[in-house]
């Protein structure tokens, strides 16, 4: 098989997508996940919802000149290499209400009537941060920011915004009261006792070249969109400055905020699969890249190989006899 033609497996052919679903299944149960552990199986049903919403978003706006179902795919490689997501329920859901955002967003483009929604943004953030996650709450600022550069934010879809927050914590007060607890709602308010200052993330070095690899991805694919892709559309680059500037955001949220870096990657895994599938699939006559996206999946399979410390294992009783 050509080089080409392993490429055109790898981002044209839907089997890619279905065989990460098995193979991210497998992955959970060789990490010991049992089948009475639902939490587990619940969030990897959330992840491959959240998969087919990339491929959605890809197909349905034409951002990835072809049909493929390789950002989904990295997705779900980039989460079944880290057990450390099997069980982060809350997260994950928070993780699959982004990406509904992030579409209501890019299919309200150049849209002068944005402020349905604008609503339905703030709502389901809202209503992330009451039941899920509170620091969804502070996304919605970054959708103002995306709706101006997609040209759809006005006065209108802002007050539709505050609409959508205020109806969430109405309700929420209305409910308290009714049940004659106010706790129900001081809870639930947003807490910002977490913000400390910047400090050196404790990660495991294979954690860290997790890390710089993600970083390289977004690098090299950032040269091609906007410096390279001088073909691409306008709005094509709008939405991935803007998954940048997401990307940008939650990195921000690992350094300035007191939050396990843990609870945030999901996010992080979405926004870096789709930049990385797009530039994989948009470079198909390169061999270089073609090389890469190969060592992308050894390396990630790799990386959960070392996670689950199967490589200490073998390797540690080898070095004690040779080196103690």
């Amino acid at each position: 098989m050509s080089i080409k033609q392993i490429h055109k497996t790898l981002t044209d052919r839907v089997f890619i997508f279905p065989v990460i679903i098995v193979l991210a299944f497998f992955a959970r149960i060789f990490a010991g996940v049992t089948f009475h552990e639902y939490d587990a199986w619940v969030v990897f049903i959330i992840q491959i919802g959240i998969a087919v919403l990339l491929a959605l978003i890809s197909y349905e706006y034409q951002i990835i000149k072809k049909k493929t179902f390789l950002p989904a795919a990295l997705f779900l490689l980039f989460t079944a290499s880290n057990p450390v997501l099997y069980n982060n329920l809350e997260t994950t859901i928070s993780a699959f209400a982004m990406v509904l955002c992030l579409l209501i967003s890019f299919k309200n483009y150049h849209n002068h009537h944005s402020q349905i929604g604008s609503f339905n943004i703030a709502l389901i953030l809202t209503v992330g941060s009451v039941l899920c996650w509170w620091p969804l709450l502070l996304f919605i600022p970054m959708f103002w920011v995306g709706f101006a550069w997609f040209r759809a934010f006005n006065a209108r879809s802002f007050f539709a915004s505050l609409l959508g927050i205020f109806t969430v914590y109405l309700f929420l007060f209305a409910w308290s009261v009714y049940s004659k607890d106010l706790n129900i709602f001081f809870e639930r308010l947003p807490h910002f006792n977490g913000i400390i200052s910047v400090d050196w993330i404790e990660l495991q070095w294979y954690d860290w070249a997790v890390v710089v690899y993600l970083v390289l991805l977004l690098l090299l694919a950032a040269i091609d969109i906007f410096v390279s892709g001088f073909s691409e559309k306008i709005r094509t680059k709008l939405f991935f400055k803007f998954l940048y500037l997401f990307v940008a955001v939650l990195f921000a949220f690992i350094c300035f905020f007191d939050f396990m870096v843990n609870e945030i990657q999901t996010s992080i895994y979405f926004a870096i699969a789709f930049i990385s599938g797009f530039y994989f699939a948009m470079n198909e006559n390169n061999k270089l890249v073609t090389y890469l996206l190969i060592f992308t999946f050894l390396f990630f399979i790799t990386s959960y190989i070392f996670r689950l410390g199967i490589i200490d294992f073998w390797l540690m009783p080898i070095f004690n006899s040779y080196f103690l």
